[in-house]
């Protein structure tokens, strides 16, 4: 078919360049950067972060073809900062904020992960004595509606058909 093999979304070809930074020469303090092997996800992440800053003017992205790994970023940032400052900016805070909830992650699942079988069955244990308290499938309490506000449409409790399912 026409689709690039997988590993062309990841590896660099020989010679190439991760970031080509070229200037905008229709607006004032402005550059495109293109970005190779990146899609959508990287993209609209920088782009949303580039945005939130108070220099930037303008920030836009696209890729120019679904079947090339590559996107393009347009910076326009005031006289007072570069688009490359800003944009190193936006990529140290990004790598700051990511590793932050990757170190996060990575502390609650030691702590979460069994660390021999007698923990596992004690954890198994907990599960199940918090899934009963629940009651089953859709149950709540009377007064409460299914989005958790109170209401006086009427609960279980006022049709006696009204069974709570246990899975």
């Amino acid at each position: 078919m026409n689709a690039p093999e997988r590993f062309e979304m990841f590896l660099l070809p020989e010679g190439a360049r991760k970031i080509e930074i070229t200037k905008d020469p229709k607006m004032p303090n402005c550059l495109l950067f293109r970005i190779q092997r990146e899609d959508h996800t990287v993209a609209n992440v920088l782009r949303y972060r580039l945005l939130s800053h108070p220099q930037v003017l303008f920030c836009a992205y696209r890729s120019p073809h679904p079947l090339e790994y590559l996107i393009e970023l347009k910076v326009q940032t005031t006289s007072r900062t570069t688009p490359i400052d800003v944009m190193k900016e936006a990529i140290q805070s990004l790598m700051l904020e990511y590793g932050n909830i990757r170190s996060v992650f990575e502390n609650d699942l030691a702590r979460v992960a069994p660390s021999s079988a007698g923990d596992a069955a004690m954890r198994a244990q907990q599960r199940a004595v918090a899934a009963s308290s629940f009651g089953g499938f859709g149950a709540m309490e009377p007064a409460m509606s299914e989005f958790g506000v109170a209401s006086d449409i009427g609960g279980r409790s006022d049709r006696p058909d009204d069974v709570d399912i246990d899975f």
